[in-house]
């Protein structure tokens, strides 16, 4: 069955998503992340792609990125290929590291490109993992940088958008002008469920999927909608935790 194709941005805009193959995690040390970024600083200007905000997660990564010539498709594999070929080349992993097809959300108005930095800077503080202005692996602190010492972030948008610090700081701390979700609907499949869905719910609960019976509802709740968020299926969640439809269905 052929792919359906990827969605035309009106602005040239777009939130870009890569995972880790399978849930797997992408970076073993800061050396990984500086690595990847430096990947990034390569080969987006070759594509004539401008880097806007970026997040780098355990087992995923975002990018907002300006694409006026809608390169991203060769340019995401470029940057998948490298990354992957030192992966490999250091953890003797074999096999794809990204799953195979990246997810991106083209951004449709000014509206949701600010939306989308607000989601990307507030990723780790909506994981749990620390405080969005504390987090060092996202283009947060760039954005209190003047645009000559960002180091990553190349997109003159961001000045025009936030004038100064306090601007941007003010806007952080603001209110939602409208909902925001990136699309993440790509279905995962079957041969990544095991491992994809395991490293979620461990991330949330701290237990293996077929372990949720027995935690609070609240918390079994919250792994639930964790999972479906990433894109699995009622039944994909039912077969990997055994939990019955109708929890599935209610949790909230």
């Amino acid at each position: 069955m052929p792919r359906k194709p990827r969605s035309k941005s009106p602005t040239g805009y777009f939130h870009v998503t890569l995972r880790g193959n399978g849930g797997q995690l992408l970076f073993d040390s800061d050396e990984d992340r500086i690595a990847l970024l430096q990947i990034l600083d390569v080969i987006l200007p070759k594509h004539n792609i401008e880097l806007i905000a970026w997040c780098l997660m355990g087992n995923h990564i975002h990018l907002l990125i300006n694409d006026p010539d809608d390169r991203k498709s060769e340019a995401v594999h470029a940057i998948a290929v490298s990354f992957a070929g030192r992966y490999n080349a250091q953890t003797g992993h074999v096999g794809h590291v990204f799953q195979e097809r990246f997810w991106d959300s083209p951004i449709k108005s000014e509206e949701y490109l600010f939306e989308s930095i607000r989601y990307i800077h507030l990723n780790p503080q909506k994981a749990g993992l620390a405080a969005y202005d504390e987090y060092l692996w996202s283009s947060h602190r760039e954005y209190l940088m003047s645009a000559l010492s960002r180091p990553y972030v190349t997109g003159n948008v961001v000045d025009v958008l936030f004038p100064t610090p306090r601007t941007y700081l003010r806007f952080m701390e603001s209110a939602p002008s409208l909902p925001y979700r990136p699309n993440t609907t790509a279905k995962v499949r079957e041969e990544d469920l095991s491992g994809f869905g395991t490293a979620i719910v461990q991330s949330v609960a701290g237990c293996a999927p077929t372990e949720l019976k027995s935690v609070s509802k609240a918390l079994r709740n919250e792994a639930i909608l964790a999972l479906r968020k990433e894109g699995l299926t009622i039944k994909q969640v039912q077969l990997l935790t055994g939990l019955g439809v109708w929890i599935i269905k209610n949790a909230a």
